[in-house]
C-alpha cells in the first residue's frame, strides 16, 4: 500500500518501491518525469502484480515441456 503499512502492520512489501518512485517524481525537474522515473514505476508495479515473474514462470514451464518431449524422442532436434 502506498500508506507504507502492510496488512499486518510494519512496512508493506512494496512500499520501498513506491517510495523510490515517489522520490523520483518529486526530485526530477525535467519535463520527462514519466521517462526518467519509468524504471522505478516498473519495479513498483512488478512488486504489486508480479506480471514479469509470472511470464517468466510460464516460459520456463513451456521450455521444460519442450525439453521433456525432445528427451523422450518426440521432438525434432536442430
Amino acid at each position: 500500500m502506498s500508506s507504507g503499512y502492510g496488512i499486518r502492520g510494519g512496512i508493506g512489501r512494496c512500499y520501498p518501491f513506491f517510495a523510490e518512485f515517489k522520490e523520483c517524481l518529486m526530485n526530477d525537474e525535467t519535463s520527462e518525469k514519466g521517462e526518467v522515473c519509468m524504471p522505478h514505476r516498473e519495479d513498483y508495479f512488478e512488486c504489486l502484480h508480479h506480471r514479469k515473474e509470472h511470464a517468466m514462470i510460464r516460459k520456463i514451464k513451456e521450455q521444460v515441456k519442450i525439453n521433456e518431449k525432445e528427451a523422450a524422442g518426440g521432438g525434432h532436434g536442430h
